[in-house]
């Protein structure tokens, strides 16, 4: 692969100098933040480091924007999806190019024979409990590879018990109809989950990778410096923000923002345990169209915090969910059992704080192997 930094004073002026030396199919490996000294004084510059497949094939992309029919074409359904494969992409490894970490087996097995014996189906027990997965859900795991028994051999057991663990999984993709614009996305959630550094990625993408006009809406407004951290990252990469202090003020400000093609809010972070602070949250979106209602949950959080939270943000009519952090957890099994009890689909993960790239599109098959194979160290 072909790496090579550019700079701007933009997010979208480094990009453009990316496209142009490197191509359209060139992909942002990562970027940051740059202070230099100037005549006129200390200014910001964004850098992006680039990378490009050598090989005739298409590159891995963890962004890529198709409609259906796998189409790039303006004016049609567009839909955030996980990645492009290589032809070769069965024989490299098939971890997400964003993450920190590879997905490596849990425990080596040492099995004397072919045939999958009741303490194996034992052992798959104990490490699905480890990771967190509640008992009923490890029940029906256990269930469904009994039903398969005659199948199972020592050498595709595991493969069976992430295919358990990816059919119990609800995701969705993320669909941008550039004919009904603007499309509008709220970020809700307790607080400390990163809503505004996920909706910087978010943003981020949709205009760089993908062309599309983005705006930004915060009423985050009691949280000390959120409105500053949107400000400066609106001004670099030049996408347009606006706050609103007051529940009036909501549809004055989205009317100014009216002609994006995609609007992302804000909300400020509240326990899930203060009713009244979240009913004053949703004050602010009553008087607005909203199409998508994600719910932003860390996946350092305890399941019963998960649920907990689930219970009291549903008055915002959650369609989906973005798991932060998964860079930070220990286990995860807490998706799965969110995902398989309220059978609410995942849409994002994100793993890191770098801006735009540490965010995942949900993958049923990805989260399964997150799930089971793991390493804790």
């Amino acid at each position: 692969m072909k790496i090579k930094k550019f700079e701007g004073r933009t997010l979208q002026e480094a990009a453009e100098l990316m496209r142009k030396e490197m191509g359209k199919d060139s992909v942002i490996l990562s970027s940051k933040i740059l202070e230099k000294n100037t005549p006129h004084g200390v200014m910001k510059y964004f850098e992006i480091t680039s990378g490009k497949e050598d090989t005739k094939h298409e590159a891995l992309d963890s962004h890529v924007l198709v409609d259906e029919k796998g189409e790039t074409a303006p004016g049609k359904n567009f839909i955030l999806k996980k990645y492009t494969e290589t032809e070769n992409a069965d024989k490299r490894e098939t971890s997400f190019l964003l993450s920190k970490e590879k997905v490596t087996d849990v425990k080596n097995f040492t099995r004397e024979n072919n045939t999958v014996q009741q303490s194996d189906l034992d052992e798959i027990s104990e490490i699905l409990s480890f990771k967190e997965v509640q008992q009923p859900i490890v029940k029906l795991i256990i269930q469904q590879l009994l039903k398969s028994k005659n199948l199972l051999t020592q050498r595709n057991l595991d493969d069976y018990v992430v295919s358990c663990i990816s059919s119990m999984l609800h995701t969705k993709e993320f669909y941008v109809d550039k004919k009904k614009k603007p499309m509008v996305v709220a970020l809700v959630g307790p607080t400390g989950v990163g809503k505004t550094t996920s909706i910087a990625k978010l943003a981020a993408i949709s205009k760089i990778l993908h062309n599309l006009e983005a705006g930004i809406l915060s009423i985050d407004t009691y949280r000390l410096g959120a409105i500053d951290q949107l400000r400066i990252f609106s001004e670099i990469s030049n996408i347009e923000m606006l706050v609103a202090y007051e529940p009036k003020e909501v549809v004055s400000q989205m009317n100014k923002l009216k002609k994006k093609d995609i609007i992302f809010i804000d909300t400020v972070g509240r326990s899930q345990k203060n009713t009244a602070e979240l009913k004053s949250i949703k004050s602010y979106l009553d008087g607005i169209r909203i199409d998508e209602t994600i719910l932003v949950l860390s996946s350092t959080s305890s399941t019963k915090n998960m649920y907990e939270s689930i219970d009291k943000f549903k008055m915002f009519g959650i369609n989906s969910i973005l798991f932060s952090k998964i860079d930070e957890a220990a286990a995860f099994g807490n998706i799965l059992n969110v995902s398989h009890d309220f059978e609410l689909p995942v849409i994002f993960l994100t793993n890191g704080q770098i801006i735009p790239d540490d965010i995942i599109s949900a993958d049923k098959d990805y989260i399964a192997k997150l799930i089971y194979r793991r390493s804790l160290v």
